[in-house]
């Protein structure tokens, strides 16, 4: 399986410009050089197991994030995209759609859903 490294790459820098850092910041907090980070992102540089760590860490999300368009046999994908959008929003967002999901959660199994 060829894996994409420059889709990689723009899924990092999407969620690098989410969380507002610029790349040095993020090359800093992952300890890599300004220049190696670049070729990461661009997708001229793999990413090895200990970066794909450090990067999900510093981004906070998982590292299936990043490969879900690799990833088979599962269903992950739905994870992955409602992950995505919770990473997007602010406390305050976060604290009311986790209340409109428990109560569509809740309609649902009124509904027999």
């Amino acid at each position: 399986m060829d894996i994409n490294d420059t889709m990689i790459g723009s899924k990092i820098r999407q969620f690098r410009e989410q969380k507002g850092l610029s790349q040095e910041e993020l090359a800093d907090i992952i300890g890599i050089s300004w220049r190696h980070y670049i070729y990461i992102e661009h997708g001229d540089r793999k990413l090895n197991i200990g970066l794909l760590v450090s990067l999900s860490n510093a981004l906070d999300i998982t590292p299936d994030v990043l490969l879900s368009d690799y990833l088979t046999g599962t269903n992950d994908t739905q994870n992955t995209e409602l992950l995505a959008l919770f990473n997007d929003c602010n406390p305050t967002e976060k604290a009311i759609l986790m209340d409109m999901l428990k109560h569509m959660k809740a309609l649902l199994s009124e509904y027999g859903i």
